[in-house]
């Protein structure tokens, strides 16, 4: 499986995953402070809400597994499975959900985020090329108790307005 860990400067500038990296950085409070969960409405990131996977952290039988509490429509669509309520490794194949668990243990270890590109590694859909970026933040302002996960196809773009011209000056 195609799998490559890249810096935030590799993502294309108005590619979901980057407008996410340059969010997830505006709302740190401090030097080496994870953002609060509650910084992040969906008001607040329209565009980007399709493109978001929530997953918190849950200790079973002795392993650190993880759930996905929510899965925006452009990840259901690129997957072709909605992931919520469903802990990680569902319709994965194993090599995936393997890379995917190592990134959640280091991102919520770290405290920073990890950014890639890979195919979705979902039987049948692994013809689907996508950036990923996984985001640490809290709920109570201590260490990283859920994980944002942006993916989207690689070629997927924000839609900009183009600027609008100043209106004339009257004489």
């Amino acid at each position: 499986m195609p799998y490559r860990q890249l810096s935030e400067t590799d993502i294309p500038e108005n590619h979901p995953v980057a407008l996410f990296g340059h969010y997830w950085n505006s709302r740190k409070r401090d030097a080496g402070a994870l953002p609060l969960r509650s910084d992040f409405g969906p008001s607040s990131i329209p565009d980007l809400v399709p493109w978001l996977l929530l997953l918190e952290p849950l200790q079973l039988d002795g392993r650190t597994e993880f759930r996905y509490r929510l899965a925006g429509t452009g990840c259901r669509e690129i997957f072709g499975v909605d992931y919520t309520g469903k802990l990680l490794g569902e319709a994965l194949t194993s090599e995936g959900a393997e890379i995917r668990r190592a990134e959640f243990l280091q991102v919520m270890a770290g405290g920073e985020p990890i950014y890639s590109w890979t195919e979705v590694p979902i039987q049948g859909r692994d013809f689907i090329y996508i950036y990923r970026g996984v985001f640490p933040v809290t709920a109570a302002g201590g260490e990283a108790d859920r994980i944002f996960v942006v993916a989207a196809h690689e070629a997927q773009r924000r839609k900009v307005s183009p600027p609008i011209a100043p209106l004339p000056l009257r004489a």
